[in-house]
């Protein structure tokens, strides 16, 4: 598992306005730390859910359109929703974030945490 890669995972159980259910979220944790909890099986991997709801004009989400990142629909990185989740929350990875998209998902993480 990279930082880029597009995971299936498992965000249940929630609180009110939480991101929900099973879905598409990008990996955003360093690869070395990465490649430490994938060796464990142990461990948190942060990620950052995605949304099939692209329209809702949040200045932190990033679209990341089908073509260049292996989803079936076009999806928005929902970044004020980032979150460490274990790696056992984390299904087949479905896609990748390409290198320019990376580093709108990355400008957007420093907007919203004021890094």
């Amino acid at each position: 598992m990279w930082r880029g890669d597009i995971v299936w995972a498992d965000l249940d159980p929630v609180r009110e306005y939480e991101a929900a259910k099973r879905r598409p979220a990008v990996v955003v944790s360093g690869d070395e730390s990465n490649s430490t909890v994938e060796r464990l099986g142990r461990g948190l991997v942060t990620v950052v859910p995605l949304t099939s709801r692209v329209d809702r004009g949040v200045d932190v989400h990033v679209l990341l359109p089908m073509q260049s990142t292996g989803l079936r629909v076009p999806s928005a990185a929902q970044v004020e929703q980032i979150r460490a989740i274990s790696i056992n929350r984390l299904g087949a990875t479905i896609g990748q974030v390409p290198p320019d998209l990376m580093a709108d998902i990355d400008e957007a993480i420093r907007l919203h945490l004021d890094l």
